[in-house]
């Protein structure tokens, strides 16, 4: 199964996900934290997650005569690489993003619905549009300047003082009139 379908699940994004916010996590404790995931379909997903090395085991405890697993994330395992993404069909991308997109909007969703509008600002709650007209160089340097301040604030480890928030983005060019795919303006 390709890395991408694993991944882009949307059970399997939400574990991992979880995961992610930097605490390892027994089966029960995510059960409880995605409520809505039965307890049989979440070892299911955390089986094909293992056996891909996107999580793995960190701790076991003996609970009650039996083993209990405590799951964190293979972080290094976690990129899609290039040659899948290049070589995936454009139905393919569009189920991604599809189920990248469904995502989003349970995570926003959920937070919207347990939270008053006057907390959205406090909280760091926003969604934005904004085109940006810029060169291919000017793109690059964007790109990367993004990318060094999510690398140095995803370097913080998860503390009492310190809230999760999901940032998420989306870069979708576009053509203007009369651009044809491959032409430069």
């Amino acid at each position: 199964m390709k890395k991408a379908d694993l991944l882009l699940h949307p059970v399997r994004m939400r574990i991992v996900q979880q995961l992610l916010t930097g605490k390892p996590r027994t089966i029960l404790e995510l059960v409880e934290l995605l409520g809505d995931v039965p307890q049989a379909t979440l070892y299911r997903h955390m089986k094909l997650l293992h056996e891909a090395n996107l999580i793995e085991v960190v701790e076991t405890h003996k609970v009650q005569g039996r083993e209990e697993r405590v799951y964190s994330v293979a972080k290094d395992n976690l990129m899609i690489s290039e040659n899948e993404l290049n070589t995936a069909s454009q139905e393919e991308h569009v189920r991604y993003f599809t189920a990248y997109h469904a995502n989003l909007l349970q995570l926003a969703t959920s937070y919207i619905m347990q939270t008053s509008p006057e907390r959205y600002q406090e909280d760091g709650f926003g969604y934005s549009y904004a085109p940006l007209h810029l060169t291919d160089e000017e793109f690059e340097e964007f790109v990367q300047s993004i990318n060094q301040l999510v690398q140095k604030a995803a370097q913080h480890e998860p503390s009492p003082d310190r809230k999760t928030r999901i940032l998420a983005s989306i870069l979708i060019p576009q053509k203007t009139r009369g651009q044809e795919e491959g032409e430069s303006e």
